[in-house]
């Protein structure tokens, strides 16, 4: 319980940009894109998503996914989609140490 409390306190609708069907920024929009498939979460990734939490890694953004009862599907493709997007800060530290 502990764990969702802390969960609830960092989320935000708007993280990383409120959703919008207009540009914004470089961006023509801000959200999670399904153009390329038929069903959400089988399309390929979309670099545009924003999520309501904030994550340092792809592992920790599955971790969490995960731990809220996402299924496998959805979290992947949100996950990389976030990762796509540059919205994982820590990866782009582990990518530059291994430099």
């Amino acid at each position: 319980m502990a764990r969702l409390a802390k969960l609830e306190r960092s989320a935000s609708s708007c993280n990383g940009g409120c959703e919008t069907s207009y540009r914004v920024g470089n961006a023509p929009w801000v959200g999670c894109s399904f153009s390329s498939g038929s069903e959400p979460f089988t399309s390929h990734f979309s670099p545009t998503c924003r999520d309501t939490l904030t994550y340092n890694t792809y592992a920790q953004c599955v971790e969490t996914k995960s731990f809220l009862g996402a299924s496998p599907r959805e979290t992947r493709w949100l996950c990389t989609s976030l990762l796509a997007g540059g919205k994982l800060a820590g990866e782009k530290q582990v990518a530059e140490s291994r430099r």
